[in-house]
């Protein structure tokens, strides 16, 4: 069954690497559509993200030991070399002479005239324990933490000393993170029962209302997502709904909402007693949300489609607003590690007028004295705390308000009080402000 694994796996690289799909898609729907044993699919994940994770360290190895310059290889080709490099030097519960026979009968059946380009290529793999000569310490960030140039220099610039670290943590694998709906039972209350179920499960670190799955299986099957008391959330995304301090009666509204973690947080926050919009712009999304609602029993959330770049006049005043923009992803890479080989400094240039945008129509539903949080998932202080600059110097009816999470390691404190998150096994990079209109 390995051989089908590959092959999938080999599938869902083609569709990521060639067709644009983005990685946790294309692997879920791959995943979804064959019936494979819990190994295999769990070699597919492996094979697909350690591929596109390492995918810089390992095209250096690839065109070091190919007599054929990696942009003549044929498409399919490449990718059986790529992940079975993947395997060869990052992996080790199979034997390497097994790793090359099974990529050699993978090539024979795209074409039979390349399996000795393959075993070949990846036979010299093996033996190759080359160190390259590197010119600068950004060089050798970038090929041993497989990341392009470009963005070890962007991190560089930005953080300084933290750039090692922001890249390990961007390496690392999530872990499984929940949060509690504590409109119906405490955190330590699903610890103790998921230790009672045979989990192994501990709070996150920042947010209270976070649990950490260590082992045991899989909560998603449990009767605890069923009933509606945890849902999928990274520890990081939970800090931006407590934010808004969400009261009975008030109205708030979430702009760029999908899936809907955050806005039915506001509604468990709220004791579900309160208005809360959750928008967005693909129908498909508006379903879930929906039926994160519905499983969490919350009553509150109404779910409509909307671009959160127009108006809504009626709306003007009426609450409060979490503005989670859309962004260029560098602080979800060791989710989504196809962002490493996507994005570009362009279109990192081209986003903060976008984001503005969105804030200059979200602070039109702020109410006096009420809250416009705005956060990102990215790691690009153009984006971040720019932005939010830009904002307070154009609208001095708002002001920030410093946010205190206490003191934590990844936890970076700008002089106004905004945070950015870097990125660790259980938190995605992530920022995070707060603005009050007077």
């Amino acid at each position: 069954m390995a051989a089908k694994a590959r092959k999938v796996a080999l599938e869902t690289l083609v569709k990521i690497m060639n067709e644009g799909a983005y990685s946790n898609i294309a692997l879920d729907n791959a995943l979804s559509s064959v019936n494979l044993k819990d190994d295999d699919r769990a070699l597919v994940t492996e094979l697909v993200y350690g591929t596109l994770k390492r995918l810089v360290t390992i095209d250096d190895m690839i065109a070091r030991n190919s007599t054929t310059p990696l942009k003549k290889i044929e498409n399919l080709v490449l990718q059986i070399l790529r992940m079975s490099a993947y395997q060869l030097k990052y992996l080790d519960r199979i034997p390497d002479y097994a790793v090359v026979s099974e990529a050699v009968e993978l090539a024979r059946e795209v074409n039979p005239r390349v399996a000795g380009f393959v075993n070949a290529v990846l036979r010299s793999v093996t033996r190759d324990d080359t160190v390259p000569r590197f010119r600068s310490k950004l060089e050798r960030m970038a090929y041993e933490h497989s990341f392009p140039l470009w963005m070890v220099m962007h991190f560089s610039r930005n953080y300084k000393s933290r750039t090692e670290e922001i890249l390990e943590g961007l390496n690392e694998r999530p872990a499984v993170t929940y949060r509690v709906n504590t409109l119906r039972i405490s955190r330590d209350e699903v610890l103790r029962e998921l230790e009672n179920d045979g989990f192994r499960a501990e709070p996150t670190s920042v947010s209270p209302f976070g649990i950490i799955i260590k082992g045991g299986g899989s909560v998603a099957s449990n009767r605890f997502f069923s009933e509606g008391l945890l849902t999928v959330q990274d520890e990081s995304s939970m800090l931006a709904a407590p934010l808004l301090e969400p009261v009975e009666g008030g109205i708030y509204l979430d702009l760029c909402s999908a899936p809907g973690g955050k806005a039915t947080h506001i509604a468990e926050l709220s004791g579900d007693k309160a208005r809360v919009l959750a928008y967005d712009i693909y129908e498909a999304k508006i379903r879930t949300i929906k039926e994160n609602a519905g499983r969490l029993r919350l009553k509150g959330i109404e779910a409509g489609l909307h671009d959160a770049g127009e108006p809504i006049p009626e709306l003007f005043g009426a609450g409060s607003v979490l503005l989670d923009a859309p962004c260029s992803g560098l602080g979800i890479i060791r989710k989504k590690p196809d962002i490493k080989h996507t994005k570009t400094q362009e279109e990192l240039d081209g986003l903060p007028a976008l984001q503005r945008r969105l804030m200059d129509v979200a602070r039109l539903y702020v109410k006096k004295g009420g809250t416009l949080v705005y956060s990102t998932c990215t790691l690009n202080p153009s984006e971040n705390e720019e932005n939010v600059r830009w904002f307070l110097e154009n609208n001095p009816d708002f002001q920030a308000e410093r946010i205190q999470l206490g003191d934590h390691p990844n936890l970076l404190y700008s002089e106004e009080g905004f945070i950015t998150v870097l990125p660790t096994s259980t938190m995605d990079g992530f920022f995070l402000s707060k603005l009050v209109r007077k």
